[in-house]
C-alpha cells in the first residue's frame, strides 16, 4: 500500500544535520563562556595578590579574544537557524498548500484555520532564541560539575535551584497549555468571522450589517483576549517567580561561597566565579519559561500541520491515459459532498459523445452544481462512476484530468495576476496562443485589449471588474487547452445580451471541434446551444434525451415565447415542475 512520508515531519527531519551543526556550535559556545569565571577567579586569587599589572593584561587580551569568538560563534548559530527555518518553510508550503486546498475540496474547512500563520509562526520558532535556548540547556550539567569542582557545597546549592527552576517550567507547562489552546481556537473564531466580513465589505455595508458585526467580532476578540490574557498571567507569574528564584539563589550562592571563604574552605575568587557560573547555568531555564507561550503556539502549529498532511496526504500519480476524444458516461446511483451524511443525487445515467451539448435543468436545490462537481472529477461518486473515454475519472491523472476538463463555476474567482496568467490558468509555460484563441472564443479579446495594459492588466491591484467581466474571463479560463468536457454552471447569471450571445458561440464552437458541453442552466437562450436536455427533481435525473423530445414531453411546462409563437403564458405552472422558460429553437 502507497503510503508517503508526512511532508512536515520529514521536512523537520531534513534539519537534523543542521541542528547538529548547531549543537556543535553551542557545546564550544558554552565551554568559551567559563572564560569569564576563570578571569574573575584568576584576578580575584593571582592578580589583587600578586599585584601584577602584566598579567591583568594579558588575562583582559587573552578574554577579549574569547568573547570575539563567542560573538562569532553565536553569530554563525544564528544565522544557521535561520537558514534552517527558511529551508523548513520552503519545504512544507506546497504540501500545506495542497494539503489544504484538497481539505476544502472534501469539505473539511475550519473556520479562521490561519495555516500561512502556522508555518510563519514554526518558522520564527525555528530561528528565534527560544530554540537557542533548549541546545543551551545540555550544558547545564556542565555548569553545575564545575560548581561542584569550586566547591561540594556550591554545585549542591547549583542543583537544588536548577531541579527547582525545571520543576516551576514543568507546571508552568501543564497550567498554560489549555488557557493557550483556548485561546488560539477562540482567535480563529474572530479571525474567520473578521475575513468573511472584509471580503463581503460590500454586501455588509450594503444590508445595514456593519455595526452588529463589529459588536459579533469585538465579542469573539473579547472572549479570545480573556483565554489568553489568563495563559499570558500565568506565564508571567511562573517567569516572575522563576526571576526571583534566580536572583534569591545568586544572592545564596555568593553568600555560601563568603561563608566558605571566610572559614578558609575557599577563596573570594571561587565566590565570585560561582556566582557567575549559576547564572550561566540557570539563564537556558529561566529563558525557556519567560518564551514558553512561544514554544506553545510553536508545538500547536507544528502539531496542526502534521495533522493536516497526514489527513490530507498526496496520493500516488495515476497512470498517465491518453487524451480523450470520444465519449463521457455517468452511472451514478448515490453521489454528494465528500463526508455528507445524506446524498443529494440518486439515479443519475446517461452517455454523451463528442460534439453533444447538454443542457440540464431543474429548480434550486435540485443538484445541478453537485453534479457538475461530479462531472468535473472535483468530488466522486459513492456508488457509480463518472467515465471518460471508458476509464473512470478517479482513476485519471489529476493534472491529466484538469487538461480534460473546461470548468466555469456559478462563484467565479479570479486570482491575483495578470489577465494572461488567469486565462492561462497559471501554467508554468503558458501558451500565447491559446490565451489568444480562448479570448476569442469567449468573445472577450475586445474587452480586453480594450484595459490599458491588455493582456497584462493585473487583476486585484486598484483594478477592478464588472461581474460580467469577471464571468467571460472566466469562460475564457475554461475554453484554455481546448478540454474535452466543458462544464458550465449557470454561466450567464451576470452577462448581458452580448455577453448571452458570446457564450452560445462559445458553446458552438466547442461543440464544432468535437467538445462535450455541459450546461447548467435556467435561461431559455442557453437551450438554443444544445441539443440534449437533462430534467433533475430533487437530485434524480427524471428525463433525459433530444431536446425536441424532452421539450415535446413538458410543453405543458414551458412558457412560451408570446412574441415568436403567438401562444398565451398558461395561467399557472405546477409547483413541481422545473422550470423550462423557453421553447426550443
Amino acid at each position: 500500500m502507497f503510503q508517503k512520508a508526512n511532508p512536515v515531519k520529514s521536512a523537520w527531519g531534513s534539519l537534523r544535520k543542521g541542528f547538529v551543526a548547531v549543537a556543535f556550535f553551542s557545546l564550544f559556545l558554552n565551554l568559551l563562556m567559563l572564560a569569564g569565571p576563570l578571569y574573575m577567579l584568576q584576578v580575584y586569587d593571582r592578580v589583587l595578590t600578586s599585584q601584577n599589572v602584566e598579567t591583568l593584561i594579558a588575562l583582559s587580551v587573552l578574554l577579549a579574544g574569547v568573547f570575539v569568538v563567542i560573538a562569532c560563534l553565536d553569530l554563525m548559530r544564528m544565522r544557521i537557524l535561520g537558514r534552517l527555518a527558511a529551508r523548513f518553510e520552503l519545504t512544507v508550503g506546497a504540501p500545506v498548500l495542497g494539503a489544504a486546498m484538497c481539505r476544502r475540496v472534501q469539505g473539511e474547512i475550519q473556520a479562521g484555520d490561519n495555516l500561512v500563520e502556522d508555518v510563519n509562526g514554526f518558522r520564527e520558532f525555528i530561528s528565534g532564541t527560544t530554540l537557542t535556548a533548549f541546545f543551551d540547556a545540555p550544558w547545564i550539567p556542565i555548569y553545575l560539575l564545575v560548581l561542584y569542582v569550586l566547591h561540594p557545597y556550591l554545585g549542591l546549592l547549583g542543583l537544588a535551584g536548577a531541579v527547582l527552576l525545571t520543576v516551576m517550567a514543568l507546571i508552568n507547562n501543564a497550567r498554560a497549555r489549555t488557557p493557550m489552546q483556548s485561546a488560539t481556537q477562540a482567535r480563529g473564531r474572530s479571525d474567520a468571522l473578521f475575513n468573511t466580513s472584509d471580503k463581503n465589505a460590500e454586501m455588509v455595508h450594503a444590508l445595514g450589517m456593519k455595526s452588529d458585526l463589529l459588536c459579533r467580532w469585538t465579542s469573539l476578540q473579547t472572549e479570545a483576549h480573556q483565554h489568553k490574557t489568563r495563559a499570558a498571567d500565568r506565564v508571567a507569574g511562573f517567569s516572575v517567580i522563576s526571576k526571583t528564584v534566580r536572583m534569591g539563589l545568586q544572592s545564596a550562592i555568593l553568600g555560601l561561597g563568603a561563608a566558605l571563604a571566610i572559614t578558609g574552605e575557599s577563596t573570594a575568587g571561587v565566590m565570585i566565579a560561582a556566582t557567575i557560573v549559576l547564572a550561566r547555568a540557570l539563564a537556558p531555564i529561566d529563558q525557556l519559561i519567560g518564551q514558553w507561550r512561544s514554544f506553545l503556539a510553536a508545538r500547536g502549529s507544528y502539531t496542526k500541520l502534521s495533522k493536516l498532511t497526514d489527513e490530507f496526504a498526496d496520493t500516488p500519480p495515476n497512470l498517465h491515459l491518453p487524451r480523450a476524444f470520444k465519449s463521457l458516461d455517468v452511472k451514478i446511483a448515490q453521489a454528494g459532498p465528500p463526508r455528507a451524511i445524506n446524498a443529494s443525487i440518486r439515479q443519475v445515467d446517461f452517455g454523451l459523445v463528442a460534439g453533444d451539448v447538454l443542457a440540464i435543468i431543474g429548480h434550486s436545490g435540485s443538484g445541478k452544481t453537485t453534479l457538475g462537481k461530479m462531472l468535473a472529477g472535483i468530488w466522486h461518486p459513492q456508488r457509480g462512476e463518472v467515465l471518460l473515454d471508458g476509464s473512470p475519472m478517479s482513476k485519471w491523472n489529476e493534472e491529466d484530468l484538469g487538461k480534460q476538463i473546461g470548468y466555469l463555476p456559478q462563484d467565479v474567482d479570479l486570482f491575483d495576476g495578470t489577465i494572461r496568467e488567469n486565462i492561462g490558468r497559471f501554467s508554468v509555460a503558458i501558451d500565447d496562443a491559446e490565451v489568444l484563441r480562448a479570448a476569442r472564443e469567449a468573445g472577450v479579446h475586445e474587452m480586453i485589449s480594450a484595459l490599458p495594459d491588455g493582456y497584462e492588466t493585473r487583476i486585484g491591484r486598484g483594478f477592478f471588474l464588472s461581474g460580467g467581466q469577471r464571468q467571460r474571463l472566466a469562460l475564457a479560463r475554461a475554453l484554455y487547452g481546448d478540454p474535452f468536457v466543458l462544464i458550465l454552471d449557470e454561466p450567464n447569471s451576470d452577462l448581458d445580451a452580448e455577453g448571452e450571445q458570446a457564450l452560445r458561440d462559445a458553446i458552438m464552437a466547442a461543440q464544432a471541434r468535437g467538445a462535450i458541453a455541459i450546461v447548467m442552466t435556467h435561461r431559455p437562450a442557453t437551450l438554443q446551444a444544445a441539443n440534449k436536455v437533462m430534467v433533475l427533481r430533487n437530485g434524480t435525473q427524471t428525463q433525459f434525451g433530444n431536446k425536441e423530445d424532452v421539450l415535446r414531453v413538458n410543453r405543458r411546462n414551458v412558457l412560451d415565447n408570446p412574441t415568436q409563437t403567438g401562444a398565451k403564458a398558461p395561467a399557472a405552472r405546477p409547483a413541481s415542475a422545473p422550470q423550462i422558460t423557453g421553447a426550443a429553437q
